[in-house]
């Protein structure tokens, strides 16, 4: 039980801490040509895949938020996000935390994440414990419109909190629309 109230009490303040950010900031800040919107993207792809004969390989759906800059200018923006990723198995994880956009010219952007979340298991693959860190890579093309399509990496692990970490690899396509 005192794993779960852990877990419950570091996501509530990593997402108030979050909320915090996107209530005060600058509604300028969607008008500025030289920076980026807040993003909703849209993601689908697969969970697990890289384990070989694993009968937890499945497709997985994902709707993540990226906020505004909170630190950073031209090439290195500091930004807050949310997710939730849902699997065909029925595993869901709901996390936040924070990106590391690399603007490398005005179509080409590299982001770096990390985050913890809840997981809940489902009918898939047992990661160990609720609480599951998100370490994430992600490479898009972004449009003038600020919109981007890009592919999104990542490894969801416990960081050997529980006994068990088997952890597990995502893999997903995504469209980002600003809003």
């Amino acid at each position: 039980m005192k794993k779960y109230i852990l877990a419950a009490l570091l996501l509530v303040s990593t997402v108030g801490g979050f909320s915090s950010i996107t209530y005060t900031y600058d509604q300028k800040f969607l008008k500025s040509k030289n920076e980026d919107p807040n993003l909703l993207m849209f993601c689908g792809g697969a969970y697990n895949f890289t384990r070989s004969n694993s009968k937890h390989k499945t497709g997985a759906l994902q709707l993540e938020f990226k906020g505004p800059s909170f630190f950073g200018k031209k090439i290195l923006k500091i930004k807050p996000f949310a997710a939730l990723l849902g699997t065909f198995q029925g595993s869901l994880w709901l996390g936040a935390g924070v990106n590391f956009d690399i603007n490398f010219s005005d179509w080409f952007v590299a982001t770096l994440g990390f985050g913890p979340g809840l997981f809940y298991k489902g009918g898939g693959k047992d990661l160990g414990y609720p609480l599951e860190m998100r370490s994430s890579a992600e490479v898009a093309y972004r449009f003038k419109s600020k919109a981007r399509f890009g592919v999104q990496f990542y490894h969801l692990s416990n960081a050997s909190l529980a006994r068990r970490n088997p952890g597990t690899e995502v893999l997903l396509l995504f469209y980002a629309i600003p809003i």
